[in-house]
């Protein structure tokens, strides 16, 4: 039923542009809060970033989707994870936006307007604390996949330089599939772009095609996953199986064109990849596993 209304609701985009979405949006309307091995839940402000940050580490900014803030299911898991392996992460709250009707927070004026103040907190962020680009990985779900290929894109624009990694969570799927690059997380937008789809298809919640340099399709992208038995479970499931693989290498797929043909062991001399936070992206494309129901899901 809600991906029935979802589908309705972004058939009326166009209607309801012209009412209200293109209203101005503030850095005031993106909140940031720290978290290592120093603090918990800091708050962070614009052109005040605290004494906590760890400028030795690694940078993760994770940003939620539709309807969420900063309680999102997996920010608990995935802040865990890597703040136990010796990571910074700083999650947005950017629910001002977020939890507006669908239509207009996904209007792309709107989310290429945050997608600059996030990009400016960032660069502030860099050169204040001595933390190079090439140690950010901006990490979105849903609708905050797309977030983060705006702030990518915008602070390349701003800065001249790229963020190292973006990884797009079962990026949003509706009129994002048909959208242009510029419009949509692509791989434009950072040195590196990988993907987990899982709720892939024409009604489903996520993006039904190949947006990144590293694709993974497990199960077939598509819901219902294996587990699931409600929605949005397989749209959700990309978090769950990307905070395993950050400190699994469980997770072994297989370069292939289609799913069936990876099903009938058509591409097995094909190369390997590793899902999760250790994506080899010099082997790019589309890549397939199978998964259990439950957790662990890698199967190895």
């Amino acid at each position: 039923m809600m991906k029935v209304i979802l589908v309705l609701v972004a058939l009326s985009v166009g209607v309801a542009l012209s009412v209200g979405a293109f209203a101005e949006v503030t850095e005031n309307d993106i909140h940031y809060f720290l978290w290592n091995s120093r603090t918990t839940r800091e708050r962070l402000w614009p052109n005040n970033f605290g004494n906590n940050i760890d400028n030795s580490a690694p940078l993760k900014i994770l940003m939620h989707g539709w309807t969420h803030d900063i309680t999102s299911f997996w920010y608990p898991l995935v802040v865990d994870s890597y703040v136990r392996t010796g990571h910074n992460v700083i999650a947005l709250d950017w629910s001002s936006t977020a939890q507006l009707p669908f239509p207009i927070a996904t209007d792309v004026a709107r989310l290429d307007a945050l997608g600059v103040h996030i990009a400016r907190f960032i660069i502030g962020l860099s050169n204040a604390r001595g933390i190079p680009f090439s140690r950010i990985h901006l990490i979105g779900h849903s609708l905050g996949a797309h977030l983060a290929g705006f702030a990518g894109d915008n602070l390349q624009r701003i800065s001249g330089s790229r963020v190292r990694r973006i990884t797009g969570l079962d990026p949003a799927g509706m009129q994002f599939t048909y959208f242009p690059n510029r419009d949509r997380l692509s791989t434009d937008d950072a040195d590196q772009v990988d993907t987990i789809l899982t709720d892939a298809g024409p009604t489903g919640a996520g993006i039904f095609r190949s947006i990144g340099h590293v694709n993974f399709w497990p199960n077939g992208g598509i819901a219902i996953q294996p587990g699931c038995a409600y929605y949005p479970c397989s749209h959700n499931r990309a978090c769950h199986y990307f905070n395993e693989g950050i400190t699994s290498n469980g997770f072994v797929s297989r370069r292939c064109t289609t799913f069936a043909n990876f099903l009938a062991g058509l591409c097995m001399l094909n190369p390997q990849n590793i899902m999760g936070e250790n994506v080899n992206f010099s082997v790019t494309g589309d890549f397939f596993l199978i998964t259990n129901m439950q957790s662990p899901f890698a199967r190895g």
